[in-house]
């Protein structure tokens, strides 16, 4: 205690406060003063810097597309216009005007930008994009298969015939890798677009698209619409593609694959084919590949194999001696070219007698255009036919071309002819014609004094 009281004996005492003479205020420290003078001119530094950009124009967001195009722009263009969200569009103040920088700022100028307006989207030199959109989107986002798919369904839809057939061209030209997206379409549309998604695979037609054609036409329920399947499978002529035909001839169990892969397979048929189906035929065990087989051969319109067929169906001389030589006799029927003819004019006339009916039956199923002439040369007696029999037959398949020059043979063969056979069949096929075809009997008229053996084309019913 003793020596505190010491210290603060020897302490030295704290000034007192000055005295304020006559009443006057506190005085102000000038140090204290440079802050808020400072924050002062701060402010009026960026009123004046923000009043002359607002002079200038407006402020703008930056958007890559607006740079692109101020930078590619001429520096002495017109003032510039600026694109605002509600499609208008009005000029912006360059940095050469030289309007007083005093005058107030347009009534019209662009509001300032909002939370929701502030992003670079909300200026745009377009109709702004739906939400979600990206720079490609429909038919556009897409490539490849799924591309032309896209367009043929489309083309469908608007019966843009050109479109389709373009589409078709586009499709089997990419081959095999659209064959997994076109079976996808024809076992979900079940339409329009279906058919010709098959015909597209049938024009590809190689083994890979034949055998997943077959095997989808089989899964695909029975109606209508697989009937229409069935006709455009049909129509695969890829020689490549034969033994995928006749695997599924022999193996099948559905009929729609069975007669479009023996439908296809007759159209194609050549002397290979030919010569496989014989050897199948002499060794099948099984009674219905024997059947299935010979259905095929009798069913043969390709021209190529005319000179399989004559030699298997023997000579003109003997009758068929199996199943498959009788195969043979009608398939020649179905391809109906003058060699085949002159083949079966002959066997007809080698024939005993009451043993040709089924070559008159045959002669007289000839549809084939290519047949015309010849049956026209038949039917107006050659030296190779006789009256009672080519003659006859020739005259009775002609019925099957309703032409001008037909219907004036036959008128002729009517009013001359002597025989009383050939007289009779010629009497039927006239009456056949004018009720199937009277379009027919105007244009004969005026060729009943021509030549009735010159070529010519049938008339399209």
């Amino acid at each position: 205690m003793k020596s505190t009281r010491h210290n603060r004996k020897n302490a030295t005492p704290s000034p007192a406060p000055a005295a304020n003479p006559q009443g006057r205020g506190k005085s102000f420290e000038w140090p204290l003063l440079a802050f808020p003078a400072a924050l002062l001119a701060t402010l009026v530094a960026l009123y004046v810097v923000n009043r002359s950009i607002q002079q200038q124009g407006p402020v703008r967001p930056v958007h890559s597309d607006a740079e692109s195009r101020t930078a590619r722009a001429p520096a002495a263009k017109a003032p510039d216009l600026t694109a605002v969200a509600d499609g208008t569009k009005r000029a912006s103040k360059t940095r050469f005007d030289t309007e007083p920088q005093d005058k107030p700022p347009q009534t019209n100028e662009r509001p300032a930008l909002t939370q929701e307006n502030e992003r670079p989207e909300a200026v745009t030199h377009g109709p702004v994009p739906q939400k979600g959109s990206g720079p490609r989107t429909g038919l556009q986002a897409m490539d490849g298969p799924g591309r032309i798919i896209a367009i043929l369904q489309e083309a469908v839809q608007e019966k843009d015939h050109a479109r389709i057939k373009q589409c078709l061209d586009d499709l089997v030209a990419l081959g095999d890798q659209v064959i997994a997206p076109l079976t996808q379409v024809i076992a979900r549309e079940q339409g329009e677009v279906g058919m010709w998604a098959t015909e597209a695979l049938a024009r590809i037609g190689s083994p890979l698209a034949t055998t997943t054609l077959l095997d989808t036409l089989a899964q695909i329920k029975e109606g209508q619409y697989k009937e229409e399947l069935g006709k455009r499978v049909a129509g695969i002529s890829n020689h490549e593609s034969w033994p995928v035909l006749l695997d599924n001839v022999l193996n099948t169990a559905d009929s729609t694959v069975l007669r479009a892969a023996g439908e296809s397979l007759s159209r194609m048929a050549d002397t290979p084919i030919i010569d496989e189906l014989i050897a199948r035929f002499d060794g099948a065990t099984d009674a219905r590949d024997t059947e299935r087989i010979a259905q095929v051969i009798s069913n043969i319109r390709s021209p190529k194999a005319t000179d399989s067929l004559i030699s298997l169906a023997g000579d003109v001389a003997s009758a068929p001696q199996d199943a498959l030589a009788k195969a043979a006799v009608d398939g020649l029927g179905k391809i109906g070219d003058p060699q085949a003819i002159s083949y079966l004019m002959r066997k007809l006339e080698a024939a005993p007698p009451g043993e040709g009916g089924y070559l008159v039956n045959t002669i007289s199923q000839i549809k084939e255009p290519q047949a015309l002439d010849a049956l026209l040369y038949a039917a107006a007696g050659n030296k190779e036919v006789s009256a009672e029999n080519g003659q006859t037959a020739a005259i009775y398949a002609l019925r099957n071309f309703p032409d001008a020059k037909t219907y004036a043979l036959l008128e002729q063969i009517v009013a001359t002819e002597e025989n009383a056979r050939v007289t009779a069949a010629a009497t039927r096929t006239l009456d056949d014609l004018r009720r199937t075809s009277p379009h027919i009997v105007a244009n004969a008229q005026s060729l009943v004094k021509k030549d009735p053996y010159a070529p010519t084309e049938p008339i399209k019913k």
